[in-house]
């Protein structure tokens, strides 16, 4: 009986102190009807550091193989160079920390061939976050899901199974902001989730901090749906309806009930109230011009300098 090859990606920035560990924790994975072709390390520009380790873990196995980002594009780039250069039958994206342990490929694996689908997610079965990083992370689920029609599980984890047919059509979207989760939804086929464990970060402390989580939050939200765009239309059009009546009350007021100066304060505060909305319209409107002009220079999505373990493929 042939057995099915899988690929694993995992990025790279500021944590290859951990990929020895992890690599060795990968290869000796018994995935009973699958084998382990390869393991892609991104390093996503972190610098020499990180460069130097892997290569360092590379040369302990031809399997182990790396790219080399020029400089930092993103978690979600660097996936997308590793799903571009992988070729098993099944790819693999989990991440180095091993809160997601390797272990789990495999049921992962057996879920996937057991009905017959294109990707399995993880499902954690208790998150061991902290209390604001686990709220954020549900909350932006639930927004997200709102925002763009998904029903992923707010409780969904980083690791997740596809097949070859679901990596090849990954492979060939073109845009250059890149949100997974939303692009996977949006690609269709037939996906599910299964159990998983979840583990304390082995070492360390993850670079992905509040502030990148918020920027990931908005590339998702723009990336995905227009409904910003409607809501702020929507706004204008109450805060505009708003206004008029106010103004036809203060002309009725003045004419039939009784003489009244008009008041500095309240003068400046619908200056201030008027002024903030417009500057927030204007606001989104440019981000998703912004986002226009990005497609439209249709520069590189990413920029390789180096691959390691490559020429043995």
């Amino acid at each position: 009986m042939k057995k099915n090859s899988v690929s694993i990606v995992t990025p790279i920035y500021n944590d290859s102190y951990l990929a020895e560990e992890f690599a060795q924790a990968c290869l000796e994975l018994d995935l009973g009807n699958y084998y382990l072709s390869e393991i892609i390390f991104i390093v996503d520009g972190s610098g020499i550091k990180d460069e130097i380790e892997i290569k360092k873990v590379c040369s302990t196995n031809p399997r182990i193989r790396a790219l080399y980002f020029s400089r930092n594009f993103g978690q979600h780039i660097a996936l997308s160079a590793g799903y571009k250069e992988s070729t098993g039958d099944f790819v693999c994206m989990i991440n180095v920390d091993q809160q997601d342990p390797p272990s789990q490929i495999s049921k992962l694996l057996q879920y996937q061939g057991k009905h017959s689908l294109d990707i399995v997610y993880g499902l954690r079965e208790t998150r061991k976050d902290s209390l604001i990083k686990s709220f954020t992370s549900s909350a932006f689920n639930f927004v997200l899901n709102k925002l763009t029609g998904d029903n992923t599980p707010l409780n969904v984890a980083t690791i997740r199974i596809m097949n070859r047919a679901f990596v090849d059509a990954y492979n060939q979207l073109v845009e250059k902001s890149r949100y997974l989760p939303g692009l996977e939804f949006w690609l269709g086929f037939e996906r599910g989730y299964v159990e998983t464990e979840y583990h304390e970060r082995l070492k360390g402390k993850s670079s992905y901090n509040f502030s990148k989580r918020m920027g990931m939050a908005i590339e998702s939200i723009i990336s995905f749906s227009d409904l910003p765009l409607r809501w702020t239309a929507i706004s204008g059009m109450i805060m505009g309806l708003v206004g008029f009546i106010i103004l036809l009350a203060l002309i009725l007021l003045k004419l039939f009930v009784l003489d009244f100066q008009h008041g500095f304060t309240s003068t400046i505060a619908a200056i201030l109230l008027v002024g903030g909305i417009q500057i927030f319209v204007i606001g989104i409107a440019s981000i998703y011009i912004g986002r226009v002009l990005k497609e439209v220079q249709n520069r590189p999505l990413y920029i390789i300098k180096d691959k390691i373990n490559f020429d043995n493929v």
